[in-house]
């Protein structure tokens, strides 16, 4: 009995592994704020992304992935010997998350721009 359950896992398991699902990606950027206090000086402030986050699990994407993108805070003016300080010099400027959802084979043309003619 256990050979015969063990040959139904293995075979289970290539079955879904031979499987090649198309996946469809989309990639929201979340830009940062200044905060009220020290707006030049300061970390940026990002917003409760709950509501967003939701919103994409319904419409069956799944968040995958996070990475920032980071801008120059305090720049040196063109002057390579002008230094600003025991601070960092560059923040976090752009959250981007990354979602995915099985494809069903159609290409979503909604975020692409009009071919011309």
């Amino acid at each position: 009995m256990k050979k015969v359950l063990l040959l139904f896992c293995m075979i289970a398991m290539l079955a879904s592994c031979s499987k090649n699902t198309p996946w469809e990606y989309k990639v929201v950027k979340v830009a940062g704020k200044p905060a009220e206090t020290l707006a030049d000086y300061g970390a940026l402030v990002y917003g409760d992304q709950t509501a967003m986050l939701n919103k994409m699990g319904n419409e069956g994407w799944e968040l995958v992935s996070t990475y920032t993108e980071v801008a120059t805070a305090f720049p040196n003016f063109g002057d390579a010997s002008y230094v600003t300080g025991i601070r960092d010099n560059t923040r976090t400027s752009v959250i981007n998350f990354v979602f995915k959802r099985q494809s069903n084979g159609k290409e979503e043309t909604k975020d692409k721009p009009a071919k011309k003619k």
